[in-house]
């Protein structure tokens, strides 16, 4: 399991609307609180792998104008064999 909170700059237009219509119809997300542009987001995955896909569509996304990671919870089990000491 891969627990991560992060903050979005959304941009204050129509591509930031859609984009948080996106985020919050995808299971993966949980919208928090918003101050002006920016949103407080969780993302819930099931490995570091899914966590990356799913941050790196983030990123990417129309709309998202900065993504910034606040805390990431890798669950021992999410990560590959060996791997820890790369991830902390």
């Amino acid at each position: 399991m891969s627990i991560s909170s992060l903050v979005l700059d959304v941009a204050d237009d129509a591509t930031g609307s859609e984009a948080l219509r996106l985020i919050a119809a995808d299971t993966r997300f949980t919208i928090g609180p918003a101050n002006g542009t920016r949103h407080a987001i969780v993302l819930d995955t099931a490995s570091v792998l899914d966590d990356t896909v799913a941050f790196d569509w983030l990123r990417d996304l129309p709309g998202i104008r900065l993504v910034t990671l606040v805390r990431a919870y890798l669950d021992d089990e999410a990560l590959p064999a060996g791997a820890a000491a790369n991830y902390l």
